[in-house]
């Protein structure tokens, strides 16, 4: 098994969801449904919201950014869903957290 690809699994780094980077900067999903610097542990809490079983690994590099510690996410897949409805979901769940947080 190669480091990259975990069988059954996705992959969530920070940098899929934040709207400050570009899309060569690692950004996967439209900048309108981004959202600003998520971090590994709000995309751990909108995973266990979405029902998903998933681990935080802490203090990994993502390669393009690999001066940066952010973490990352191992999501467990369901079914045959698509890795990038899954980061649009996961994203969206934050930005419902921090709008009830504000609250």
């Amino acid at each position: 098994m190669s480091l990259a690809k975990k069988e059954g699994q996705f992959i969530v780094w920070p940098a899929y969801l934040d709207s400050s980077k570009t899309r060569s900067r690692g950004r996967m999903i439209p900048k309108d449904k981004a959202v600003e610097s998520p971090t590994a542990e709000e995309i751990l809490e909108a995973c266990r919201e979405l029902t998903y079983t998933a681990q935080l690994e802490i203090g990994k590099r993502f390669p393009p950014l690999w001066y940066e510690r952010p973490g990352r996410v191992l999501v467990n897949k369901k079914g045959d869903e698509k890795k990038i409805d899954l980061l649009v979901r996961i994203s969206a769940s934050i930005v419902k957290r921090r709008s009830l947080k504000r609250k």
